[in-house]
């Protein structure tokens, strides 16, 4: 069923009573405010990711000798891999202080093992190590930005109507500070709840221990390796 941005601005407004649903309609000015307020609080997602509940897959490809490739509006990577024909390779993630501070050789290209992603302005930088020695196909399932949005834009071709109905309410709540209203009560009430529903059901995380040993059969990464095989490791028995 369509759904507008300028319907879900009209509900926002009669939600936080300052346009009473029976006796007025939104004015000009109202809904323009009420667009730029929609796109804010759409961009405020960024800050709190739970609230953003879909996952996308990204496919690219990595380039001989280059390590860093920045991937616009995404926030933040939970699974990334890459292919050697039609073999996918797991790969291990490494924070800012292991990846960028410790001590390791920075000259070698062979098989980019690990990696590291960092926000930047409108999205983010993926960092590779080791540096891809030939073009590696690459894939990544993570979290991005919702896009801006514009007011006749038919909002139920991109975001389920249970999230529609949560901007309703996070739209509302802004509409209220916005124009010096008291948030109604039961406004606030219904957005927490939509705020915990999301976060605690479209957000789960992967709690499985997974261990890294040196003694495994070759899931570290160390010179004597590099130098005799290149990077690659015996499967494990």
């Amino acid at each position: 069923m369509t759904y507008l941005a300028s319907n879900l601005i009209a509900d926002a407004y009669y939600l936080s009573g300052i346009v009473s649903r029976d006796f007025e309609t939104p004015t000009g000015a109202q809904m323009s405010d009420g667009l730029r307020l929609l796109n804010n609080v759409l961009a405020d997602r960024t800050i709190n990711t739970s609230t953003i509940p879909y996952t996308s897959k990204l496919t690219l490809t990595a380039s001989a000798a280059v390590a860093d490739y920045y991937i616009p509006d995404c926030i933040n990577i939970d699974v990334f891999v890459f292919y050697i024909n039609s073999l996918r390779y797991q790969t291990v993630n490494q924070k800012r202080k292991e990846f960028r501070g410790s001590f390791r050789p920075t000259n070698i290209q062979s098989l980019p093992w690990n990696w590291n992603f960092e926000r930047s302005l409108n999205g983010g930088t993926l960092s590779l190590y080791f540096v891809p020695d030939v073009n590696y196909p690459l894939e990544i399932w993570g979290t991005f930005r919702l896009s801006s949005v514009t007011q006749y834009q038919d909002l139920s071709l991109t975001l389920d109507e249970f999230y529609t109905n949560f901007l309703q309410y996070l739209l509302a709540q802004r509409l209220c500070q916005f124009n010096s209203y008291r948030v109604p009560m039961d406004v606030a009430d219904q957005l927490d709840r939509y705020i915990k529903w999301i976060t605690n059901t479209t957000n789960v995380m992967d709690l499985r221990m997974q261990k890294l040993s040196s003694l495994n059969g070759g899931e570290a990464i160390n010179y004597a390796i590099v130098n005799l095989s290149g990077g690659w490791l015996p499967a494990s028995s």
